[in-house]
């Protein structure tokens, strides 16, 4: 490749439908956590807020974004500086937990629904075009400001959708169509992004700062996250158990006190 040659848009399809995959595993364990987060006594679970914050920021659209700027075939050494790419992970988990904390620490409106779709997209669009400047290659990006922007709408509208079917929707099955769903927006709104950006060959570039390994990272990321998912799958099988418990004792106990009191008034 020559200085100022501009890259072909391509992708593997294999590592697009890897990327597809873990999206729809992160949505999926985030819509159960979702469903959570409001408690039976009416307050608001931080442990549930946090992995559904993780599942759907880290695991749903971070991890999904690595992967998917793997599958982009780009004939060049790449690497990620690392500080630029745990911002982007902060900034992802961070404004999708805030979005979910937002809505569900009290009764569910449109209106909060909408400012927390508003505030994950951001929070889905930051992540991506912070991972994007974190690539340290021998060429750059010329943006095309309408697809940055429509990459930036489709972020919005789809983590407003999510939220919405987050907090609506209890059944297994829906919650499966829902998840897949959510997946189709968030990789629509990457592979916009990624179009979004022409990559232009430059001479030869100077980085200094810890990077990681641009073949290895994705991979990586795809163990971490589905150990991730896992744990927290078990994690909230077993605090539902408890809670039940939890919930058939205080209901015997009301039961005996009852006919405790009945039999004492006979």
């Amino acid at each position: 490749m020559q200085p100022g040659d501009i890259l072909p848009l391509r992708f593997d399809i294999g590592l697009v439908t890897l990327s597809f995959v873990i999206s729809v595993l992160g949505a999926y364990v985030a819509l159960m956590a979702a469903g959570r987060i409001r408690t039976i006594e009416g307050r608001v679970s931080g442990g549930y807020v946090a992995v559904a914050g993780i599942a759907l920021g880290g695991v749903g659209t971070w991890s999904m974004h690595f992967i998917g700027m793997l599958a982009q075939i780009i004939p060049l050494g790449v690497t990620y500086g690392i500080w630029l790419n745990f911002l982007s992970l902060l900034v992802a988990i961070g404004l999708a937990a805030a979005a979910l904390w937002y809505v569900g620490s009290t009764r569910f409106s449109m209106v909060r629904c909408l400012t927390a779709g508003v505030l994950a997209g951001i929070g889905v669009a930051g992540m991506h075009y912070l991972g994007m400047a974190s690539m340290r290659m021998d060429a750059f990006f010329d943006w095309h400001a309408g697809l940055v922007g429509l990459s930036v709408v489709i972020a919005i509208v789809a983590a407003t959708a999510s939220i919405w079917l987050a907090f609506n929707l209890t059944g297994e099955l829906q919650r499966i169509v829902a998840a897949v769903l959510m997946a189709v927006a968030v990789c629509g709104m990457h592979y916009t992004g990624a179009a979004a950006g022409a990559i232009i060959c430059s001479t030869p570039r100077v980085f200094s700062g810890w990077a990681l390994d641009g073949s290895v990272l994705p991979y990586a990321v795809f163990l971490i996250s589905v150990v991730t998912l896992i744990v927290m799958r078990i994690e909230m099988h077993r605090s539902s158990e408890t809670v039940r418990t939890n919930v058939a004792h205080r209901v015997d106990h009301l039961i005996h006190s009852r006919q405790s009191q009945q039999e004492w008034n006979n």
